[in-house]
């Protein structure tokens, strides 16, 4: 079975549109309690990035996107 296409929250902020800023989007995973799917190593001192199945990010997103307001209203 392959593995699932997993994202960070700055790789998912870079495809979502509406645009979702990172600080929300990990504030949102955050409050639902999703565990990471997989970590990313940076190559940098540290604690991994982690990383969340894509298909979910993008699922969340898209039920969240009706009740996003624009700032242009």
């Amino acid at each position: 079975m392959p593995a699932a296409v997993t994202l960070t929250i700055t790789e998912a902020c870079t495809v979502l549109e509406p645009p979702m800023t990172a600080v929300q989007l990990r504030a949102i995973v955050t409050a639902l309690g999703w565990p990471a799917d997989d970590v990313r190593h940076t190559g940098r001192a540290g604690r991994p990035t982690p990383a969340y199945n894509a298909t979910r990010l993008i699922g969340l997103h898209a039920a969240l996107t009706p009740y996003m307001t624009s700032t242009r209203e």
